[in-house]
């Protein structure tokens, strides 16, 4: 697959964003306080995947919600949510109208954890080693059993994450939900005849839930609310995902062929190859304990990360697409707040750059799933 890390050894989780390299760097981080380890992401023969889900102590949790996919006649998908999804006047994002910002709290946070504990202890148990490239009617019977186990674990994780669609305040943290709903169920859907190319789903849906993970990782860490102030402003928004869709989201890339598609890839492509040095470094380190030359390549680092984030932000705005502007917006946000934090870094400031990282490869990996 093809994402580009965080830098360094950064931590939890730890995905490779790049052509096969792993995440930013070679160590390790001690796991967050209430998030364990998350598993190794798998390889493809595109680049790694940014999929593993940092998770909390396995708590049982169950909400009745189901969801329905279906085609629209021009072969995108929609989601209809059954059971008891909340009414437009009861989401509480309803008001988030504004420039989207870096998240430093956020009710959903808590809830959500034992859903994502739930799905990646599943995950874990070998789906996480797959081949991918490997189609269904080549499967062994141990295979098929392990696939479906984790299509049905994706497709009870969607349903207990609906409610959470109408309860955060945050108009990007509800399409991040949104669409780590939308493609757990298209990969669950896809399983009786899979292809390599499905693979592609289960990889959006792990970019989207891994970030609502950093995201709620750096509100724990108190990374966000201490950088918060420090990026530029997003823009205001030219258009808005409204309450209503709800009730039939969309992907966020449905097109099949789209130029911005095209761009953005190129765009993360760029990135991953100018900031290897960085991912080589270790995150633990805070910025007293750098040399001179570590110094130096997070200084060459963050100056990469600030057009990076100008680009995001740019493709944003040409999107005509409400959730992949908000996406691109925050994923700029958290590089810009990330950079930011060089002269003062800490080992909480990671967060930032894993939210970073996984917000950018949402439609990355969306492009890709839609053949583009």
């Amino acid at each position: 697959m093809t994402n580009p890390p965080p830098p360094g050894n950064w931590g939890p989780p730890q995905p490779p964003y790049g052509q096969g390299q792993p995440p930013y760097g070679p160590g390790q981080w001690p796991p967050q306080q209430g998030w364990g380890q998350p598993p190794a992401p798998p390889k493809s023969n595109l680049k790694w995947l940014l999929i593993g889900v940092a998770v909390l102590l396995v708590i049982a949790i169950s909400v009745g919600a189901t969801l329905l996919f279906t085609r629209d006649s021009g072969g995108g998908t929609t989601q209809t949510a059954t059971g008891n999804p909340p009414a437009a006047g009861e989401i509480a994002s309803a008001n988030d109208t504004g420039p989207v910002s870096v998240i430093t709290e956020d009710p959903t946070c808590e809830p959500w954890r034992p859903i994502a504990t739930t799905l990646a202890n599943v995950e874990n148990s070998g789906w996480n080693n797959r081949d991918s490239s490997i189609p269904a009617t080549q499967w062994s019977p141990e295979m098929v059993s392990q696939f479906e186990s984790v299509a049905e674990a994706m497709r009870r994780a969607a349903d207990q994450t609906v409610p959470l669609i109408g309860l955060t305040p945050h108009r990007a943290m509800r399409e991040l939900y949104e669409q780590s709903v939308i493609y757990w169920r298209a990969y669950a859907d896809s399983i009786k005849t899979y292809s390599p190319s499905d693979n592609h789903l289960a990889n959006v849906a792990g970019n989207s839930s891994g970030a609502i993970v950093s995201i709620c990782n750096a509100i724990d860490s108190r990374a966000a609310a201490s950088r918060s102030m420090t990026a530029s402003p997003a823009p205001v928004p030219q258009f808005q995902s409204t309450p209503s869709s709800l009730n039939a989201s969309e992907m966020v890339v449905t097109e099949r062929e789209n130029q911005l598609c095209s761009d953005w890839v190129d765009a993360t492509d760029k990135f991953d190859a100018d900031t290897a040095n960085w991912r080589g470094l270790d995150p633990n380190l805070s910025r007293n304990q750098w040399s001179p030359a570590q110094q130096q390549t997070m200084e060459d680092a963050a100056a990469r990360m600030e057009a990076f984030a100008q680009n995001l932000s740019d493709f944003g705005t040409q999107s005509n697409s409400s959730t992949w502007d908000d996406i691109a917006q925050l994923s700029a946000l958290y590089w810009r707040s990330y950079s930011a934090s060089v002269s003062t870094y800490t080992r909480a400031d990671h967060d930032l750059s894993l939210a970073a990282a996984y917000l950018a490869y949402v439609p990355f990996q969306a492009c890709l799933a839609a053949g583009n």
